[in-house]
């Protein structure tokens, strides 16, 4: 749905995220107005006063673009993918037996 609560526009760490790695899928507004309300911590009015253009209009590309992001997430899953690749490399580092870490290391690779 494209119209969104004020409860689901709260700001989300991952949609910064999913900004920089799908952000280039954007139209160019949306993907700056997504960083400016996301990473940069500015409200829509603020956003809205920068641009020259409405807090409707801002709240619309904002909402419209994390749609989308979450939409690209969902089909491509590659916030997902890394988040487990971080976690398998972490247990790696945890590792203290040589061998059992090299396992670990080929699954790792085998997974990408």
């Amino acid at each position: 749905m494209l119209y969104t609560s004020v409860r689901s526009m709260e700001k989300d760490l991952t949609i910064g995220i999913l900004n920089e790695i799908y952000g280039a899928l954007l139209t160019d507004n949306q993907r700056d107005m997504i960083r400016s309300y996301y990473d940069c911590d500015l409200s829509l009015g603020e956003i809205a006063e920068n641009c020259g253009i409405s807090r409707q209009a801002v709240r619309d590309s904002v909402a419209k673009g994390r749609e989308a992001l979450l939409e690209y997430e969902r089909r491509l899953g590659t916030k997902d993918k890394l988040d487990r690749l971080k976690s398998s490399l972490e247990e790696c580092l945890c590792e203290k037996e040589l061998d059992v870490l090299r396992q670990k290391i080929g699954e790792v690779i085998k997974s990408i």
